[in-house]
């Protein structure tokens, strides 16, 4: 019976200082499960550069991808639509990238494309959940 109750002092104890602190636990909440949608992505950063092939998303100015040593291979596909809309992005729908402009893909990784611009290439990394 001693037991019991000193069981039930700490419990009680412990809840009531859980349930007394200072400042409430803030919480992000996402709802993604899968990778993340344009929509997603630019309702998080609005000025991202971003396209899509292959039904992911792949983002510009990611600063440990730009400083990769790599190598532009062959062609994969091109932009053949433009729109800041995350709901109208499809395969091969950019928002910042100008319609015609082509991307590689790179001879060193799988999750990094290269697009060729008249100001240079831009390096582009997937993103996928993980």
């Amino acid at each position: 019976m001693v037991k019991r109750m000193i069981i039930y002092v700490v419990i009680c104890s412990f809840a009531l200082l859980i349930g007394c602190s200072k400042e409430p636990t803030k919480q992000i909440e996402t709802n993604t499960i899968g990778n993340p949608t344009a929509q997603e992505v630019l309702r998080m950063d609005s000025n991202a550069n971003i396209f899509m092939y292959r039904e992911t998303v792949y983002n510009a100015g990611v600063p440990w991808v730009d400083e990769l040593k790599l190598t532009k291979d062959i062609q994969v596909t091109e932009i053949n639509h433009q729109s800041n809309n995350g709901k109208d992005f499809n395969n091969g729908t950019a928002n910042k990238l100008e319609i015609g402009t082509k991307i590689f893909r790179v001879k060193e990784r799988n999750d990094v494309l290269i697009a060729e611009t008249g100001n240079g290439d831009i390096r582009f990394y997937q993103l996928v959940e993980g």
